[in-house]
């Protein structure tokens, strides 16, 4: 999926090698929803230390469910002076925004285990989209692209193991990985300088690591590393101003 939100990115981009009269414009904007993480499943091997439980060399694989959660965010754009085929105008996009997402269940190895604990993602991402408009005047106009960029993941996973009713388990630390993005949505040009817009996305991240620690009992203990990808999806609804 990563890969088709490139491809969105670049044939966005493409749009901008046919002139049209029109002057650019910049824009600020904001956006809120709802953010709704996929499972993410942690692999790795165990190597634990003295005092930490397991065996060196046995599997780690750690499946972790979340809650939805806000997800909010901040753009600053530019629509480009172009147009492809007389009604595709592209615009570009600086974008910071975040997630932060309880884990509702998942388990250990398959077993069955107690979780919680939570994941925050920070998006930093350049947004490529193409608005459709096919007539002077309209009103609504549907627009579609990507984004690509880095996100950096905050994970504080935790979980009991062999009985225990307190988390004595964790995946834990944080890490960047490279972050791609698809969308579409609906902008409602009210016929001022505000605009309100709606948006569905699809977000992938890769090439991420963290670590598996014993802390019962006071002790705080390698025990493996972990590694997996992470996705989801959002629904948002924003403002956007252009001046």
């Amino acid at each position: 999926m990563l890969k088709i939100a490139l491809t969105a990115s670049a044939l966005a981009l493409a749009a901008t090698a046919f002139p049209a009269s029109a002057e650019g414009q910049f824009y600020v904007g904001g956006f809120v929803g709802g953010g709704f993480p996929g499972d993410a499943s942690l692999t790795g091997t165990q190597q634990p230390e003295a005092g930490a439980p397991g065996v060196a060399g046995d599997p780690a694989r750690i499946g972790a469910e979340y809650d939805s959660d806000i997800n909010y965010g901040f753009v600053v754009g530019y629509d480009l002076p172009w147009e492809f085929f007389g009604i595709f105008t592209p615009r570009m996009e600086l974008e910071y925004s975040t997630i932060d997402a309880d884990v509702d269940t998942g388990s250990f190895n398959s077993g069955n285990q107690s979780f919680g604990g939570d994941t925050s993602i920070d998006f930093f991402l350049i947004n490529n989209y193409t608005d459709v408009i096919w007539q002077d005047g309209q009103t609504l106009i549907p627009y579609f692209g990507g984004g690509i960029g880095v996100a950096k993941v905050d994970a504080n996973i935790l979980y009991a193991g062999g009985g225990a009713t307190a988390p004595n388990f964790a995946i834990t630390g944080d890490d960047t990985g490279l972050a791609g993005t698809f969308a579409g949505g609906l902008t409602l040009r009210t016929g001022s300088n505000w605009e309100v817009y709606g948006e569905a996305r699809y977000y992938q991240i890769r090439n991420l690591d963290f670590e598996r620690r014993f802390i019962g009992g006071g002790a705080n203990l390698f025990s493996a590393d972990v590694a997996d990808k992470f996705d989801g999806t959002t629904l948002t609804a924003g403002l956007r101003y252009r001046f």
